[in-house]
């Protein structure tokens, strides 16, 4: 029997972008992942689709699977022979126990290894703008935890001493018990005129900060539940110190935007339903504007391999290879270089494209388009063409094998010839259980879709709900009215036009009508 292993693996403080390229190399090949209740669902989101995930679903003062429970799954299922992940939030090794789980799989002769994780005590208080150490203001660090040890928050003894030492003081898992904390901190020697942050859902767009003082930190209310049906309510982290008056001075940033004038996209939540790994991409744009992205591809393209015919079609002189999708590019080239065809054959030929998305693909393979439309449909595609194209010359159309007819009727309607090149087609993808449920339960704002024939798959997993769709252009928006969705087109399609109307409507700020 083949040997498994088990990696301990920090999940980091909520962000999935602060994974650590080791972890995300290693759940990418997990067979089984063991998680935390605080792990991002957004990196559950991206696991492979066979990998079984097994929820410990650890919270405050609530521990359905006992520690001695999760050891005893984390031997059996490696003696399995998988590759098992112990995911954990922040870093494993503080305040969460893995050096339990490192001892009880070592003492059951079982191979593992560490892999270490951004801990949120750095973290969270960064991403609000908190140096934790700073010169002249604190030079130490304390890091504790209120409600992680069975005999319940630090002793007198502790804190006095914490009290006396300089710096700052961060404090893990005391979302429930400010009052508390305020007042035992304070009993045993710290001024409640300290400065101090409660800082909840750090580094993910339901990070809300309250700057206060020692003695008012009971009353903010960091712990409210701000999405219904969420699988639970935002980790709460305390700073105490002077530091936590630097937050007044240092503006704040939204996650990973690069410019300021990208589409703000804090609080959103959007269903992206492109086949991968188109899919990645566009989560990776939402998650870039500070939105959070459920991956949830409702098509699969499977490529369609009869190159003799291919060939033939291919074969004509002054031809225009014309691409509907990024999609039609990649099936195209792989499908004519890997029946032995060589670049050099297309010296002569002229290329059009539908938009930008598809326009980057041909330039991954070496082709820079001699067409483009200004908008991004098949209708303008065949306006540009028919203003580009020479008497004799004939098109092919290279796409998928159900597409929409407004190019093929703009050529018709000019006397343009043209053939038709099938490489692929979309069938239906089953998406995992996570997403399914996020959708059922109604957690989300937004849809994106670019293909009719997502639609439908969709609209099976969320039947009745009232649906803002996204749609790239208007075959798709007219699908999307079919089954009942509210229709929403962009001014320039792709992913770039589908995030800014994104923005637009969630701010309720310009936003169009349905279409």
């Amino acid at each position: 029997m083949r040997t498994g292993k088990v990696w301990l693996i920090g999940a980091g403080p909520g962000d999935p972008a602060f994974l650590t390229l080791r972890g995300r190399e290693l759940l990418d090949r997990a067979e089984t992942v063991v998680y935390d209740r605080l792990v991002s669902e957004e990196i559950l989101l991206t696991l492979p689709p066979e990998a079984r995930l097994i929820k410990a679903g650890k919270a405050p003062q609530h521990h359905p699977l006992p520690q001695e429970e999760i050891n005893r799954i984390l031997i059996e299922e490696v003696r399995q022979g998988r590759r098992v992940v112990r995911l954990k939030g922040g870093d494993p090794f503080l305040f969460g126990r893995a050096g339990e789980e490192l001892l009880a799989l070592t003492e059951a002769g079982i191979p593992v290894e560490a892999v270490p994780g951004i801990s949120s005590a750095l973290a969270v208080p960064a991403g609000a703008g908190i140096p934790v150490t700073h010169r002249g203001l604190s030079s130490a660090l304390h890091i504790i935890s209120w409600h992680g040890r069975e005999d319940g928050p630090p002793e007198p003894e502790v804190l006095r001493g914490l009290a006396s030492a300089e710096g700052t003081l961060v404090i893990l898992m005391g979302g429930s018990a400010l009052g508390e904390i305020s007042r035992r901190l304070i009993r045993e020697g710290f001024s409640p005129d300290a400065p101090a942050a409660v800082i909840a859902g750090g580094t993910t767009p339901r990070q809300r900060v309250f700057r206060t003082i020692l003695g008012s930190l009971e009353n903010t209310e960091p712990e409210k539940e701000d999405e219904p049906g969420s699988p639970g309510r935002a980790p709460v982290l305390v700073v105490i110190g002077p530091v936590c008056s630097l937050a007044y001075k240092i503006p704040v940033e939204r996650l990973h935007a690069e410019e300021a004038a990208e589409p703000d996209l804090r609080g959103a939540r959007i269903v992206v339903t492109r086949p991968e790994p188109y899919n990645a991409e566009t989560c990776d744009k939402i998650r870039a504007l500070g939105g959070r992205a459920i991956p949830f591809p409702c098509i699969r393209i499977r490529p369609l391999s009869d190159w003799g015919s291919a060939w033939r079609k291919i074969s004509g002189s002054g031809q225009w290879l014309v691409f509907t999708s990024a999609s039609g590019v990649n099936c195209f080239f792989n499908g004519f270089l890997g029946s032995g065809g060589d670049l050099r054959f297309f010296a002569d030929r002229k290329f059009a494209v539908i938009g930008p998305a598809t326009a980057k693909a041909l330039a991954g393979r070496g082709f820079i388009p001699d067409c483009m439309p200004p908008v991004f449909n098949g209708t303008e595609l065949g306006l540009a063409l028919a203003e580009r194209m020479s008497p004799g010359e004939e098109a092919l159309l290279i796409r998928s094998r159900i597409n929409e007819k407004g190019l093929d009727g703009v050529l018709r309607e000019r006397a343009i010839p043209f053939r038709d090149l099938t490489v692929y087609e979309t069938l239906p993808a089953q998406g995992k259980p996570m997403a399914l449920d996020i959708i059922g339960q109604g957690r989300f704002d937004f849809v994106f879709f670019s293909s009719p024939s997502a639609v439908p798959v969709f609209a099976a997993a969320c039947p009745g709900q009232r649906v803002k769709a996204l749609c790239i252009g208007a075959a798709t928006a007219a699908r999307a009215a079919e089954f009942g969705l509210e229709a929403h087109t962009p001014a320039e399609a792709g992913s770039e036009g589908l995030c800014r109307l994104a923005a637009e409507l969630f701010s309720g700020t310009g936003a169009p009508e349905p279409a």
